[in-house]
């Protein structure tokens, strides 16, 4: 009887040393940084407050229809949470669909081309926290020049009609989950992006613009909304 239960208590012993590797992979594996939904996305066309003021610079002079567009920016904020305590540095890189105008030939008309703009913003030391935002900004004359030959173009990315794709990387290691706007569609409005083309930032017919969407501390918003966001980091 001895011989069985020293088999029993064994084989017992054994039984839970795979238990408590599970567990701790599972520990392991918990995910620290997490994207929001896209309804807590905030998107909007915004002028730099009147107490930041000009800088003593004159407003640049633009000759265009949409100069009534002049002075406003396009301010991205992406949501995201985070669960350790500190997270010492984490990059988002954007990307935003836009279109640019391309110059008609002589017997053509003018016509736009697709551009993905892009850009980076990194943070260091975020806190544990459920609300933080991720920020980029078009400045108002890149948001002249990319909102397409459409009057009132550029209200498209206000209203969450364009496509919008976040990657994050933590430590320098790609956090698996993206944020795309148009995910949970078949199709983006604009036919791009969704289900059905998830690489809509890769199209091969698209320019990429690189270094167009600006960290706050390159816009006149810094440091006036530093609490907004986390500390940004320079490259």
């Amino acid at each position: 009887m001895r011989v069985y239960s020293f088999a029993f208590v064994g084989w017992l012993s054994l039984s839970f040393i795979p238990l408590g590797w599970a567990q701790e992979a599972k520990k392991e594996d918990k995910v620290n940084l997490v994207f929001g939904k896209t309804m807590e996305l905030e998107m909007e066309m915004i002028s730099v407050p009147d107490s930041v003021g000009s800088g003593g610079k004159p407003a640049p002079a633009i000759e265009d229809q949409k100069a009534s567009q002049e002075g406003r920016w396009l301010r991205i904020d992406v949501p995201f949470s985070t669960t350790n305590k500190f997270t010492p540095e984490v990059k988002f890189k954007f990307y935003l669909e836009g279109y640019e105008g391309v110059p008609a030939t002589e017997a053509g008309k003018k016509t736009e081309k697709l551009v993905i703009l892009t850009g980076e913003a990194t943070y260091r030391d975020v806190p544990a926290g459920k609300k933080h935002f991720a920020g980029v900004f078009l400045a108002p004359a890149s948001v002249l020049r990319f909102a397409g030959l459409k009057t009132g173009g550029e209200m498209d990315w206000s209203k969450g009609v364009m496509n919008l794709k976040v990657e994050a990387t933590e430590g320098g290691a790609p956090v698996e989950k993206v944020f795309d706007l148009q995910s949970e569609k078949e199709k983006g409005p604009s036919g791009r992006g969704g289900k059905k083309d998830l690489d809509w930032n890769k199209s091969s017919d698209a320019e990429e613009v690189s270094g167009v969407l600006l960290s706050i501390y390159e816009t006149p918003f810094w440091p006036k909304d530093y609490k907004r966001y986390s500390q940004p980091k320079k490259p």
